[in-house]
Order: structure tokens, then C-alpha cells, then sequence
């Protein structure tokens, strides 16, 4: 017999400020390696208010989960009725909704500044409006129902719902899946739905890099924590859509985790950047790999530079005089500062 919703709202509330302090752990390392050592100019505005916008949003899905838990086993006369009347949820719907509306703003912006062309975030945006318009709906259907609400409104609420979820997943997918053969020029590595692009260009540098030097790349390890990130991501919403209409209540934990895992992943890829910019200073390297792309015309090939200071790809056409050559060039190139802030 599966859980009431009661009796989910303890493990919810238990889970979700488990990941909110490790949300609160990131955050404060993002904050730091933003502007540790930095100009006023050096810092990423964008990257440092979505970080402060998600946590706040985060933090107040804290807050409003433990006021419920709070008013339904302490004020309430019932617990049960309480935890049932899902137009209760209202409020912290509407946070989940400024949450993921944000972080795939976050992605689209992104994806316009790599290539540098407004007609490849078109339907992108198209795809972000949907969203937007299919969360409200379901916020809004969802504040109508109550303990009495016949069963017409419940699955018109269900119909929406998946709309939303649907919507957000496709967006994703097509905002990050275009050919990564073509992608412009510069390419920030700061997001956790860049599974796509990103893996997949990342993983090109690392087995070619592998294959020139022995001692191999660090590409490995962004790939691995870029693919994580948008793993988990993707797999809570799989999840959260799987057990809610499965009939499970276990639905409300995972929508409690993915209002957490949204700011985590955020700040878990900007940390693990952090960590390499700083090695540098170190003396152990910050860039990745050098790797040169033969070309068929010309005696042209394209040398492309990994530099994780700003996660950043920088490419550049090199004349040299023979198309065979392999060049490995390790030395720091200033213009990674000058890359995507």
C-alpha cells in the first residue's frame, strides 16, 4: 500500500533540507569563486544573480514546506484534510514554476551567445513561452481543485500537467541538441542542461587529446560532472512524471528534491570550474587540450582551445605547412578572460 500524502509531507520535508544544505554549501562557493579576486568588471553578473535568484527561490521552498508542515500536524484540525487539499500548494507551485522558467532562460540566453545567431534560439523561445504558458495553467488549475472536485477538473489538471513537463524536457532537448560540429565560436560550460552539446564536445577534445599525448586530458572530469548534473536533472523529471501518474504520493518528495536540484546543479558545475581555474595558480594547468582538426584544403586546420578559467572553447584558424601536423600548445591564452562572462 502505497504512502498518503501525510505521510509523505516527513520524508519530503527531511530530503529536501538535506540537498538544501548542500544548496546552501554550493551557493556559497559559486558566490566566492565569482568574485574572489575580481574586478567589478571581471564578475559574471549573470551567472552571480541567477545563482542569488535560484537560491532565493530555493530557500523559499524551503520555507513555505516547513510553514505546511508546520500548519497541517500542529494547527489544523486534520492532517489528512489539509495534506489533501492541494490548493494549498499554491504558492510553492508557483516557485517550481519561476524556478525551471529561470533556469531554462538561463539555457536559451546561453545558447544565443554560442552560436551567435538569433534564428537558432527561435524555437527555443517559442519552446520556453509554451512552458510558461502550460506551467500557469497548471498552477492556476491546480489552486481551483478541492476535496470535492469532480473528476472532468482532476484529469484537465492532469492533461496540463504533462503539458508542462513535456514542454520543459523538448525545450531542453532542442535548445542543446544542435549539431556541436557547428557550434560558434565560444561555448560556456556553466550549465547542467548542456548534456548534449557539451558532452559530446567535450568528449571529441578528450579522445583526441588522449590520443596525442600520453598523459591525456582534463577534459574528463568537467564531461563527467556535466553529464551527472544533466543526468539528474533529467531523470527527476522522468521521475516526477512516472510516480505521479503512477497514482504514487512519492510524487511530492521528488517535486520537493527538484526544487533544490535546480539551484544545486546550477552551482555544482560553476564550483568544479572554480576548482581548475584555481589549480592554475597552482601550477598545474587550468587549460584542457589543444587539438588540431586537419583540414581538406588549403594546408588549414583548426586548432581548438579548452580553457576552463572561463570554460570557455575558443577556435581559430592556423595556417601551418603541413595538414598532418598535430600541435599541442599548452601555453595560456589571454583571450579565455576575454570569452562569455
Amino acid at each position: 500500500m502505497g504512502i498518503s500524502v501525510k505521510e509523505s509531507a516527513i520524508p519530503a520535508i527531511i530530503v529536501e533540507c538535506i540537498l538544501y544544505g548542500i544548496s546552501i554549501f554550493l551557493f556559497g562557493i559559486t558566490v566566492w569563486s565569482l568574485t574572489y579576486q575580481r574586478k567589478s568588471a571581471e564578475v559574471s553578473r549573470s551567472m552571480l544573480v541567477t545563482a542569488c535568484l535560484l537560491f532565493l527561490l530555493g530557500t523559499m521552498h524551503v520555507v513555505v514546506d516547513a510553514i505546511h508542515l508546520w500548519q497541517g500536524f500542529i494547527s489544523s484540525e486534520g492532517a489528512d484534510q489539509f495534506f489533501d487539499d492541494v490548493s494549498k500548494y499554491t504558492f510553492k507551485n508557483a516557485i517550481y514554476e519561476l524556478e525551471t522558467l529561470v533556469g531554462d532562460a538561463i539555457l536559451i540566453y546561453r545558447c544565443y551567445i554560442v552560436w551567435q545567431r538569433i534564428e537558432v534560439i527561435i524555437i527555443p523561445i517559442i519552446g520556453w513561452l509554451a512552458v510558461a504558458v502550460t506551467a500557469t495553467h497548471t498552477v492556476w488549475s491546480i489552486s481551483q481543485l478541492s476535496l470535492n472536485s469532480d473528476s472532468a477538473s482532476v484529469h484537465t489538471m492532469q492533461q496540463w500537467l504533462f503539458a508542462f513537463y513535456l514542454t520543459a524536457i523538448v525545450t531542453n532537448f532542442i535548445a542543446t541538441s544542435y549539431d556541436p560540429s557547428t557550434v560558434a565560436s565560444r561555448t560556456e560550460f556553466t550549465d547542467p542542461y548542456y548534456l548534449g552539446t557539451l558532452a559530446l564536445k567535450l568528449w571529441l577534445i578528450h579522445r583526441h587529446s588522449s590520443r596525442l599525448r600520453s598523459t591525456g586530458s582534463q577534459v574528463y572530469p568537467i564531461l563527467f560532472v556535466i553529464m551527472e548534473c544533466g543526468a539528474l536533472y533529467s531523470l527527476s523529471l522522468i521521475t516526477m512524471v512516472a510516480t505521479y501518474f503512477s497514482g504514487s504520493n512519492g510524487s511530492f518528495v521528488v517535486l520537493d528534491m527538484i526544487g533544490q536540484f535546480i539551484p544545486i546543479t546550477f552551482c555544482l558545475i560553476i564550483v568544479r570550474t572554480a576548482m581548475l581555474r584555481f589549480s592554475e595558480r597552482t601550477g598545474q594547468g587550468l587549460f584542457l587540450s589543444t587539438v588540431i582538426w586537419p583540414s581538406d584544403s588549403h594546408h588549414t586546420a583548426r586548432r581548438m582551445k579548452a580553457h576552463v578559467n572561463r570554460m570557455a572553447v575558443v577556435d581559430t584558424d592556423i595556417e601551418f605547412s603541413s595538414p598532418d601536423t598535430d600541435i599541442m600548445d599548452d601555453t595560456y591564452d589571454s583571450r579565455s578572460d576575454n570569452c562569455l562572462r
